[in-house]
C-alpha cells in the first residue's frame, strides 16, 4: 500500500488543494492531526477528510476547539478556534470528537506530537532518542513541529547489548527533507518521521508540504506543493482574519 501523509492542515483549503492536485500514486490518506486552527476553511479541510475516510489523530489545535467553550479565550488562537467552532458542522464536530491519540497502520505507529505526549513536541535528537528507546515501532510519524524531517535509529545486532544493557543501538541522525527528498529505510533501521505541515510550514520553504510512505518498499517521499498564496489571502480578507496568518505562508515559517 502506498499512503497520502498530511499534518497541520490548519484549516488552509487552498494549501490541500494543491496537494490533492499533485499527488499521484497513493491508496489512502493518513492524517496527523490539526485539521483546525489558524486559516478559515476548517469545514472544507474535515470534509475532505471524512470524504476519504483517512486514518487520522488527535491534534492539540482539535481538542482545543472541542473544548473551546470551558477554556478562556486569549489571543488571536484561541479566538480563531472559538470562530470555527460555531461554524463547522455538526457531522464535522462528530469526526473530531471521535479521532484518538494515536493509530497504527501496517505496523506504524501514528501520533500529532511525540508517542510519549502526544501534545509535546518532538525536536531534539536526545526527545528522540527517548522515543527509540521506550517505543518499538519501526515506523512512527507524527507533526506538530510543522518542520519536514525524519530521525533515524539503528537497532544493535542480535546478541549484542550496549553499555545500557539494551539491544537497541544509540545512534540518532536527524534528516531535514524541507526541500523534498527519499528516505529509503535500510533493514536494521527504524525511524520518526514527520511530512511537515500542510496548511502552514515553518521550515523556511514556501508550500503545501506532504509525503508518500510505500508500506512495502519501505521508504518515504517528501514533497512540497507550490500554490498561490493570493487565495489564502483573500479568504483571510473576507473573513477578517489577522495579516500576520498570511505573512507566515509568504516566509514559510
Amino acid at each position: 500500500m502506498r499512503y497520502l501523509i498530511v499534518s497541520d492542515l490548519h484549516g488552509n483549503w487552498p494549501a490541500l488543494e494543491a496537494v490533492l492536485k499533485e499527488a499521484r500514486g497513493y491508496d489512502q490518506v493518513l492524517f496527523l492531526g490539526d485539521a483546525v486552527g489558524y486559516y478559515p476553511d476548517a469545514n472544507r479541510v474535515l470534509d475532505w477528510l471524512r470524504s476519504v475516510n483517512a486514518t487520522g489523530v488527535m491534534g492539540n489545535h482539535d481538542i482545543w476547539l472541542l473544548e473551546i467553550k470551558s477554556m478562556q479565550i486569549e489571543g488571536p488562537v484561541l479566538e480563531i478556534l472559538s470562530w470555527q467552532a460555531e461554524r463547522i458542522s455538526p457531522e464535522n464536530r462528530e469526526y473530531l470528537s471521535r479521532l484518538p491519540w494515536t493509530a497504527e497502520v501496517e505496523g506504524a505507529l501514528l501520533v500529532h506530537g511525540s508517542p510519549l505526549d502526544p501534545l509535546a513536541y518532538l525536536e531534539e535528537i536526545e526527545q528522540a532518542r527517548d522515543v527509540f528507546e521506550k517505543v518499538k515501532h519501526r515506523w512512527i510519524f507524527h507533526g506538530h513541529t510543522h518542520l519536514a524531517g525524519s530521525y533515524l535509529t539503528l537497532d544493535a545486532p542480535s546478541g549484542r547489548a550496549t553499555t545500557e544493557g539494551s539491544t537497541q543501538g544509540r545512534w540518532v541522525r536527524y534528516n531535514r527533507y524541507a526541500h523534498g527528498g527519499e528516505l529509503i529505510l535500510a533493514p536494521r533501521a527504524r525511524t520518526i518521521v514527520n511530512p511537515g505541515s500542510t496548511g502552514q510550514p515553518r521550515d523556511g520553504v514556501v508550500g503545501a508540504a506532504y509525503a508518500i510512505w510505500d508500506a512495502e518498499e519501505g521508504s518515504v517521499e517528501f514533497y512540497r506543493a507550490k500554490y498561490n498564496l493570493e487565495h489564502v489571502l483573500a479568504r483571510l480578507h473576507h473573513e477578517q482574519f489577522p495579516m500576520w496568518l498570511y505573512e507566515r505562508l509568504v516566509l514559510g515559517k
